[in-house]
């Protein structure tokens, strides 16, 4: 430190930085980063959280988990009580079941392949032989069907029937008595 720097600290008006040594760290599985001036972490070392301004607060009651499977639990803020590590046990267990019963389902579906492929070959090649002789009727209807139009076409057509309307008869009056005026308008509107 500096000639400057002591005279400020003397007269209070600066303080003495104290360098602190962070050894540990980690994360937590929440992504929260924990800080400890101890090598590791181990019961009874001091454990706080580091803000995202750089300071530290103590760590806070409760039980955490590291992001590499590493529990521990903090009974004194601040201060490590206990660590386990049960569940990174389980997690391996658990994956080496995940690979087993994989490997067997690829197993099985392999099988179930040969099989199927073995069983469905006959019914596929059975199916294609009838599509294909479906498929040559089809062009024998089609051929059917040019030539009985060529036929049609070639005939003379029959004479267009032309309509003739019947003849209409005025509505007489037969009677020898003179019209009234609603036989008048009958014989207008039959007209």
């Amino acid at each position: 430190m500096d000639l400057k720097q002591q005279i400020l600290v003397a007269l209070g008006l600066e303080t003495q930085e104290e360098s602190v040594s962070l050894e540990f760290q980690a994360k937590l599985e929440d992504g929260t980063i924990i800080v400890s001036t101890a090598d590791s972490l181990e019961p009874g070392v001091d454990v706080s959280v580091l803000t995202e301004d750089g300071t530290t607060m103590l760590l806070p009651v409760g039980q955490y988990r590291t992001e590499d499977g590493q529990g521990f639990s903090v009974e004194v803020e601040g201060v490590v009580a206990e660590l386990y590590e049960d569940e990174v046990e389980e997690e391996v267990a658990e994956e080496v079941a995940e690979e087993a019963v994989s490997e067997v389902a690829q197993e099985v579906v392999a099988v179930i392949e040969v099989a199927v492929a073995e069983a469905v070959a006959p019914l596929v090649e059975e199916i294609q032989n009838e599509m294909k002789k479906m498929k040559d009727e089809m062009a024998k209807y089609k051929e059917e069907m040019a030539s009985a139009k060529k036929e049609f076409s070639a005939q003379a057509a029959a004479k267009p029937i032309k309509h003739n309307p019947a003849t209409k008869q005025a509505n007489k009056v037969e009677f020898n008595r003179p019209m009234k005026a609603i036989d008048r308008v009958l014989a207008r509107l039959n007209k």
